[in-house]
C-alpha cells in the first residue's frame, strides 16, 4: 500500500501535532512576551517546512515527506517543552491537572517513534517486505 497526498490529512496531521505549541505561545506570551515569541517561532518552523513539503509534493514521496513531518514535530515539541521547562513556565500554562516536563518528553517521544514505526510499517515496505 502506498501513502498518497491528501490535503486534509496532510495539513490536518501538521496542525495537529504542532497546535499545543501555539497554544502555549499565547499563554506564555501573557507571562512573559519573549517565550511567548521564542515559542510561536517554535510552532512556526515545522509548520513552514511542513507548506514547503506539500508545495513539493509532485516530486516528494508522501511517506518520507510524513516520516520527516513526524520528525520535525516531535523535535520541535521536545524544543518547547525545553523552552518553556528552563523559563519556569511549564507548569504555571498549565489549566487542571499537571503534567511534568520530565513526562512531556517522555510522551512525546513516545507518540513520534510510534507513530514512525508504524508508518514504516504500513507504508514504507513494498509488497516483497522491503524498505520502500
Amino acid at each position: 500500500m502506498k501513502l498518497q497526498w491528501n490535503a486534509g490529512s496532510w495539513f490536518g496531521g501538521q496542525l495537529g501535532c504542532t497546535a499545543w505549541v501555539l497554544a502555549a505561545a499565547l499563554l506564555t506570551a501573557f507571562q512573559e512576551i519573549r517565550t511567548g515569541l521564542i515559542l510561536f517561532v517554535v510552532f512556526a518552523i515545522p509548520n513552514i517546512i511542513g507548506l514547503a513539503l506539500w508545495n513539493r509534493r509532485e516530486n516528494l514521496s508522501c511517506y518520507a515527506a510524513t516520516q520527516l513531518l513526524l520528525l520535525l514535530a516531535g523535535v520541535f515539541g521536545l524544543l518547547a517543552v525545553y523552552v518553556l521547562e528552563h523559563r519556569h513556565l511549564w507548569e504555571s500554562i498549565q489549566r487542571g491537572g499537571s503534567v511534568s516536563a520530565k513526562s512531556a518528553y517522555v510522551m512525546i517521544l513516545a507518540v513520534v517513534s510510534i507513530l514512525m514505526i508504524t508508518f514504516h510499517l504500513r507504508f514504507g515496505r513494498n509488497s516483497n517486505g522491503n524498505a520502500a
